[in-house]
């Protein structure tokens, strides 16, 4: 790997920080990165594991922070939570067997539903003092399909968590925004001890990545909680829009 490309992996690593920590789905920035940078001999089980490590502490960073202002309803986050690791366990011993030709299709439709449907309703998750709690049983089983795909595949379900809390649970982009992260370290920390234990973790790669991501994480955070749910919205948004166009061209073209 020359210095040139490691530098790109660094910068491609705050980027996703950033990304996950105002609206979700920086794994669609930081997996295709190590795809392209890692040496081709790489397992995918490998690169996955190596992806977690670098932005499982931004992810729990930045759920810290915006929990701090935004107090989470214990009961429905912490029963997601649980779910979502026992999913995580799940998908990690599946992700040897994954194809990327199988998921790419299904997540294009996935995230153009969810941005479609978002931009419909132009009061979803705006709400300052929402409290949620709508569909308690719905959220959790949620979470345990989002933790087995975060441990199988996992780029994007950091805007599926925020979806899920905003169109399921009730509540404001920013109170979900803040239960959506650490959700997404919960599934992050199982995905990478399962993986860990087989050797899928390039650590020599991951800590640099690891501080560029909790950077990128922190500013993200700040930026969010200073605009406001109207950001975190549009910025929900663009990222779905942008994410579905370079899903797309990766289908077509395979690049």
């Amino acid at each position: 790997m020359t210095s040139w490309v490691f530098a790109g992996l660094v910068l491609a690593a705050f980027a996703a920080g950033w990304v996950n920590a105002v609206v979700g789905g920086g794994g669609l920035i930081m997996l295709p990165s190590l795809l392209v940078g890692l040496p081709s001999e790489t397992s995918v089980a490998t690169v996955v594991g190596t992806n977690k490590t670098a932005q499982v502490v931004g992810n729990f960073t930045a759920g810290v922070g915006y929990l701090r202002r935004q107090r989470p309803d214990w009961r429905m986050f912490l029963s997601a939570a649980g779910l979502a690791a026992v999913g995580a366990v799940v998908g990690a011993h599946i992700v040897t067997y994954m194809s990327r030709a199988v998921y790419t299709p299904i997540l294009l439709v996935v995230l153009v539903l969810i941005g479609i449907y978002t931009w419909r309703k132009p009061l979803l998750g705006m709400g300052q003092s929402s409290q949620g709690g709508k569909h308690p049983v719905l959220v959790p089983i949620i979470g345990l399909l989002l933790g087995c795909y975060d441990g199988a595949i996992g780029p994007g379900v950091g805007t599926f968590w925020v979806l899920t809390y905003v169109a399921v649970g009730g509540y404001s982009f920013l109170k979900a925004s803040g239960m959506a992260k650490i959700c997404n370290a919960v599934t992050n920390i199982v995905t990478i001890a399962t993986l860990a234990i087989h050797g899928h973790v390039w650590w020599r790669v991951a800590w640099p990545l690891v501080i560029a991501n909790v950077i990128g994480g922190v500013i993200g955070a700040r930026t969010a909680m200073k605009y406001g749910n109207g950001f975190v919205r549009t910025m929900f948004l663009i990222i779905t829009a942008g994410l579905a166009a370079r899903m797309l061209v990766q289908l077509i073209w395979g690049i």
